[in-house]
């Protein structure tokens, strides 16, 4: 029972790194790209947990970390226009 509390207890810490790093990665001005390759907008603001704050169709949109990648240098989201228009 104590290694499985141990183990558990690891992957937490680990799922906690894994999302500070990515949050890293991703800086304030940087220009965001659908999953299309079409530009969205620059990063107005990152998040604690690595989402990222943009302004879109004249509103502040949140994209979450989990859709977040660097391609080539290029910050990437998996959502595409269309569903970032229908986010809060």
């Amino acid at each position: 029972m104590r290694k499985l509390s141990s183990l558990i207890i690891a992957a937490t810490a680990l799922s906690f790194t894994a999302s500070a790093a990515s949050a890293a990665e991703v800086e304030r001005n940087d220009r965001l790209y659908d999953a299309t390759g079409s530009s969205v907008a620059k990063v107005n603001r990152v998040t604690d947990t690595g989402d990222v704050l943009v302004i879109y169709k004249g509103k502040v949109r949140r994209i979450e970390a989990s859709t977040l990648s660097n391609d080539d240098g290029k910050l990437v989201t998996t959502l595409t226009k269309t569903e970032i228009r229908r986010l809060d």
